[in-house]
């Protein structure tokens, strides 16, 4: 485990959490923080997915090529990460539908996790919306150990024509096409995931170089979280299917090379102490419940308040979301997902 990026995938779920809170529309003070500041959550998922390459190919790479486990071990190990919360809340969100409204439809696409395929919003976002990304990972697991066997020149060649195809598309596609084809398609967005693998070779090259030359790499941190918000800062004079795909990889993929070679040695900057502290990596370890869950508490949450109107200040509201997310993400983290991990993989293999 490599703490400081175990710890960064809570805040940028929480980026996305910060994203779904449209009720802040219509607040007359909350309005423009929401519209310049959290709609651009969705960057989060590019952090995921290139995130996602990277320590598939730090854990398993050397794993695999050198055959210590088969790809059936390799499937079984993801599937138990992923499928049990995503079923769970995916079984949740039917029920809260019943009860309050809202589309029950598309059980089987959510079940095989194939929802992202669709280019319908009604069906990629069917059930827990958030889901189609853990569809599009599903994908990305599915594809993960050919690309290992692939040379770094021939990785770089697909990750340059990926850049090629996306520029392409963004020229050329209708602007309501843009979402699906730019953001949620899985065959666009395994360019994420592409890079996170590449990104693991580069950081492999300088920690080797790091340790031969007894010189490890120390403050760069700050360097890849100060071009993250010059990129964010600039990011409303850049067309939106460029957001939604290649125009954070540069600070993603800094971020990620700096906090992964943070860890290199004894020493660490504060930054990287405090993203080690164990408090700050237990919130990484449940970001992945709460990912799944936010959105339904944030449904139920709205529903109760318009139906017995009540006048809850917009941020007030936003802290009860957030704390009962996070209270409901540890008690599922504890009792769902790290318990039906275990019970999947001892059925399984």
């Amino acid at each position: 485990m490599i703490k400081p990026l175990t710890s960064l995938r809570f805040f940028f779920a929480l980026c996305v959490f910060v994203s779904h809170l449209s009720f802040l529309k219509g607040s007359e003070y909350y309005a423009n923080i929401f519209e310049t500041i959290f709609a651009e959550g969705f960057l989060g998922v590019s952090f995921f997915f290139i995130l996602s390459g990277f320590i598939l190919a730090y854990n398993y790479e050397d794993k695999i090529l050198e055959k210590k486990i088969t790809k059936k071990e390799f499937y079984i190990s993801r599937i138990a990460r992923i499928y049990p919360m995503h079923f769970v809340t995916m079984l949740a969100a039917l029920i809260i539908s019943s009860l309050i409204g809202g589309s029950g439809k598309y059980v089987a696409q959510n079940i095989l996790l194939v929802q992202s395929f669709f280019p319908n919003e009604k069906i990629f976002f069917s059930l827990n919306a958030p889901s189609w990304s853990i569809s599009n990972e599903m994908f990305f697991y599915l594809i993960f150990p050919f690309v290992l066997f692939l040379s770094e020149k021939t990785k770089i060649f697909f990750a340059v024509l990926f850049v090629v195809l996306i520029t392409l598309m963004n020229v050329f596609l209708e602007d309501s096409q843009k979402h699906y084809w730019l953001y949620i398609s899985p065959l666009i967005r395994f360019a994420d995931f592409l890079l996170g693998i590449i990104l693991f070779s580069v950081y492999l090259k300088l920690k080797r170089n790091s340790i031969e030359k007894n010189k490890p790499i120390y403050n760069i941190e700050v360097l890849s979280l100060f071009v993250f918000v010059i990129f964010f800062i600039f990011h409303n004079y850049i067309d939106i299917g460029y957001r939604y795909s290649i125009y954070y990889w540069i600070p993603m993929f800094l971020i990620i090379l700096a906090f992964s070679l943070s860890s290199i040695g004894d020493k660490q900057t504060a930054i990287g102490q405090f993203l080690s502290n164990k408090h700050m990596v237990w919130l990484g370890e449940i970001s992945f419940c709460f990912y799944l869950i936010h959105l339904l508490v944030i449904k139920i949450i709205e529903h109760f308040v318009i139906k017995f109107s009540l006048n809850i200040d917009s941020l007030l509201l936003l802290i009860i979301i957030l704390g009962i997310t996070i209270i409901a993400s540890a008690i599922s983290y504890k009792h769902i997902e790290k318990p039906l991990n275990r019970k999947v993989k001892e059925y399984l293999l």
